[in-house]
């Protein structure tokens, strides 16, 4: 008897010790922003973001997502939907594979939507307590839409290959700081898509904090009546998790 209940309390503290050494399984951010003017004009905007990271020994998803709506004098002015997922092997510490999945479904970007779906070549180009800067490549292939007629007449469904290139630096400015930089672009013989996004955050109290971030958005190819270029700057409460 006194061997099974030491036997039973070696495995209790074993698998304790195991839980209490595993990191949690996902993390990441949601964010909310809201703004809203009364008066000479009427405006209102909602923007919400997401990201979830996960890490698994050598495989890492990460997925994000974001949906913003705005109307000036009761009118919608923007609409668009983003998500994305990512699953990256460690091949060794600095070099991955991965793969990439994305749908990007913006009203007024002159495209009823894009999807794209692309795998290939990943390396950690910095990878310190402070600072990690990742860089990718690869094919792919994407989908996409017309709202109406491109600049050279085309309209209706375009599909494409594409050569994908993405990079991604996240660095700790202090325990309350941090700053964020993404850049991709997808070219292909009929468009090419590219997205940049710069951020800082701050840490407020617990998992809450604010968020400063500047977005620019590109189409090579667009129907006559919508512009290349969007540009956005957004700041945001935030929860990490």
């Amino acid at each position: 008897m006194k061997l099974q209940t030491s036997l039973l309390l070696s495995m209790l503290a074993a698998n304790t010790a195991i839980a209490q050494s595993e990191p949690p399984k996902w993390e990441g951010d949601i964010e909310f922003g809201y703004y809203q003017t009364d008066g000479n004009s009427n405006e209102t905007s909602v923007l919400a973001k997401g990201q979830a990271n996960r890490k698994d020994g050598l495989w890492t998803n990460q997925i994000k997502g974001n949906a913003q709506n705005s109307e000036v004098e009761g009118v919608r002015s923007d609409e668009q939907y983003f998500l994305s997922d990512r699953l990256s092997y460690d091949v060794s510490e600095y070099n991955y594979t991965f793969g990439y999945a994305s749908m990007n479904k913006d009203r007024f970007s002159g495209y009823v939507y894009q999807a794209t779906l692309s795998g290939g070549y990943g390396r950690r180009l910095l990878k310190n307590e402070r600072v990690t800067w990742d860089a990718e490549i690869g094919p792919g292939y994407r989908i996409s839409e017309f709202d109406g007629a491109g600049e050279d007449g085309k309209d209706g469904m375009v599909e494409e290959l594409i050569v994908r290139l993405s990079t991604e630096l996240n660095a700790k400015l202090s325990e309350t700081a941090s700053f964020e930089q993404t850049l991709s672009v997808e070219s292909g013989d009929e468009n090419t898509y590219s997205k940049s996004v710069t951020a800082l955050k701050t840490k407020i109290v617990g998992g809450f904090g604010l968020k400063i971030s500047y977005t620019i958005e590109y189409n090579e190819t667009v129907p006559q009546s919508n512009l290349h270029m969007d540009r956005q700057t957004a700041v945001t409460l935030v929860y990490s998790f």
